[in-house]
């Protein structure tokens, strides 16, 4: 009973007419404002090279990402080796 009620007061909203305004009856107006380019990301090329070791694409930043290569790297022959060795002990308690 509820659902339908709901779905009757919803439809009757929607329904329902917006109130148009006659042209040039309002004593508001808008006027655009030039909006910029966005520029949020600089374009490939267009900054400086880094002059710093932790300046965008500097020396640190490079590091970082090794290091993140490298344990990742890492863990996942870590992951392998334990699995191989996990497997090489089933297999010899299975034949014994």
């Amino acid at each position: 009973m509820r659902l339908l009620a709901v779905t009757l007061l919803v439809l009757a909203l929607s329904a329902a007419p917006a109130v148009a305004q006659e042209p040039g009856s309002g004593t508001t107006t808008t006027t655009l404002a030039g909006v910029p380019a966005p520029d949020i990301i600089p374009q490939p090329n267009t900054d400086s090279a880094p002059t710093e070791a932790g300046d965008h694409g500097g020396a640190l930043q490079l590091a970082l990402l090794g290091l993140v290569v490298v344990a990742i790297g890492g863990a996942a022959f870590v992951i392998v080796r334990q699995s191989r060795r996990a497997r090489a002990d089933e297999s010899s308690e299975r034949a014994s």
